[in-house]
């Protein structure tokens, strides 16, 4: 009778190990499927200097895809280049639209957006004609980052 028992002990803990195992590979696939799953394309990069302010500045266009099931906040961007041997690093400034907007911007599941974003810092060198950018999109749930090359701006802004 032991013998017995011992057996369908064994069957019974293989039938939940396996349960278990199941239940834990669809929570996950679930869990992976309902999460923002963000996707970043840049439209255009275009990068001016000011020499009167020594101001370098980033004009950047995006577009952004959240392919999963809940929605996400964007909050913060950073672009990272390399001039002259160094590594700068700027933080946005703001996303383009209304003011309450500027700070961070909600995207939604299954939504495609188009966010507009400044970069500029005060920079002491030369101003190639193209930059290798990389941007980082920090968002609720973690971090994506893009490659792209920033164009020279043809169309400079004068001060009166």
């Amino acid at each position: 009778m032991t013998e017995e028992l011992s057996i369908v002990n064994f069957v019974l803990g293989i039938i939940g190990t396996i349960t278990g195992i199941g239940a834990l590979i669809i929570h996950l696939l679930r869990l992976r499927k309902e999460n923002p799953r963000i996707k970043v394309k840049v439209l255009s990069c275009e990068h001016d200097f000011e020499p009167k302010r020594n101001q370098l500045s980033f004009w950047t266009k995006f577009q952004i895809r959240n392919l999963g099931d809940r929605g996400t906040s964007l909050n913060d961007m950073d672009l990272v280049f390399i001039s002259d041997n160094k590594r700068h690093l700027l933080k946005k400034q703001y996303f383009r639209g209304p003011v309450e907007a500027s700070e961070r911007k909600w995207i939604n599941p299954r939504e495609t957006m188009d966010l507009e974003v400044d970069f500029w810092e005060e920079y002491r060198g030369e101003v190639e004609e193209k930059i290798n950018c990389t941007f980082s999109i920090y968002h609720t749930q973690g971090k994506e980052t893009t490659t792209t090359v920033s164009q020279k701006r043809k169309v400079t802004v004068v001060e009166i």
